[in-house]
């Protein structure tokens, strides 16, 4: 293991996600959705499932979005074991983004979640909740993909909140609440002050409003 990572109950962080935060005090809080640019890759599975509400998803689109839903998926497989089924394919984009990303920079598959009263993240893929954590090889890593476009995905060292924080609700997705709460204990216990605040477990809000 490199000495760029953490081991902590059977999985690999990549260090900075202890010791650097994000340039905009909120980090994801203040998403722009600029992310969502260039669509994302995803589990043939989580294709299928969104394929499978099509007609309810089309009811949230709006008119500069593709409703056609042949034209939602590039699926072209690409072999990577950070996907269950060992393979992934992507989203389309349409208008210089992701075909789900409307006008108003909003999801159209997590309105479409919260309207129709469905679970969270349900529809949404995994590595669009996930970012800008990500996981390469097994390891759970910061995205740099928009770092300098965007300063919700900018990494920054010095004071404030660090990703593990910040990162909450992505984390938690990732790694299960009672797991990503030893990883908060873990940060606490070696990187962090002592009277840190539990602020990092409140409600993100208004985060269907943005493609995050």
């Amino acid at each position: 293991m490199s000495d760029q990572e953490i081991e902590i109950a059977g999985t690999k962080f990549e260090r900075r996600l202890f010791t650097e935060g994000f340039q905009h005090k909120d980090g994801p809080n203040a998403c722009t959705s600029l992310c969502c640019r260039h669509g994302v890759y995803l589990d043939p599975v989580e294709r299928d499932r969104i394929l499978a509400h099509a007609d309810t998803v089309v009811k949230y689109m709006d008119e500069t979005q593709l409703k056609d839903k042949s034209q939602w998926f590039d699926n072209s497989e690409e072999k990577d074991q950070d996907f269950p089924s060992g393979v992934c394919v992507s989203t389309q984009t349409h208008n210089d983004r992701c075909v789900f990303l409307d006008s108003k920079g909003r999801c159209a598959l997590q309105i479409t979640e919260k309207e129709e009263g469905m679970k969270r993240f349900s529809l949404k893929p995994y590595y669009c909740v996930l970012f800008p954590i990500v996981k390469v090889d097994g390891v759970i890593e910061y995205d740099d993909f928009c770092s300098g476009e965007s300063q919700c995905c900018t990494a920054a060292r010095g004071s404030g909140k660090k990703m593990v924080e910040s990162c909450y609700i992505e984390m938690e997705h990732a790694l299960g609440a009672e797991k990503y709460k030893q990883v908060l204990d873990y940060y606490r216990e070696h990187f962090a002050n002592k009277k840190s605040e539990d602020s990092s477990l409140q409600v993100r809000k208004g985060s269907v409003e943005t493609g995050r």
